[in-house]
């Protein structure tokens, strides 16, 4: 079941009720969109003007390695994609299915005007991803 934002059709959205952007996932891209919450999450960057809508896409360096590796274009898969932490960052996260690779997205970059992407590579990309959806919860506990 897919959802319509600005008539373009995206796989799914995703919200925290701590996290000021609703997180639209499209095949080939992510889409940031600002929203108001109640209370932000105590590791969420401040930014002196928050974030107009975002594209998020891969970087073209990684776009290409995953294009070598593969032999097709990256795509964005509804199971992993979310917000997470790491090394102390809020951040947008994905896991390019079947592979090692672990894109994300720091806010704090991304208020900087740096659209680029981090990429880890891991032996378990879900495991790294689920690691960093349960550090952002623990931290929003504190």
């Amino acid at each position: 079941m897919g959802v319509t934002f600005e008539s373009t059709n995206y796989r799914f959205a995703i919200t925290r009720p701590d996290i000021p952007y609703t997180l639209y996932a499209g095949e080939d891209h992510l889409l940031l969109v600002p929203r108001e919450v109640a209370k932000v999450h105590p590791r969420f960057p401040t930014a002196p003007v928050p974030l107009p809508r975002l594209r998020l896409q891969l970087s073209p360096l990684y776009t290409e390695i995953y294009k070598e590796k593969y032999g097709r274009d990256p795509k964005f898969t509804s199971k992993c994609v979310g917000f997470g932490l790491e090394e102390d960052e809020v951040v947008v996260a994905t896991v390019l299915a079947g592979t090692p690779y672990v894109p994300q997205w720091l806010f704090s970059d991304l208020f900087k005007g740096d659209l680029l992407n981090r990429m880890d590579e891991c032996s378990d990309a879900e495991a790294v991803f689920g690691m960093m959806q349960f550090d952002l919860r623990e931290t929003a506990l504190r």
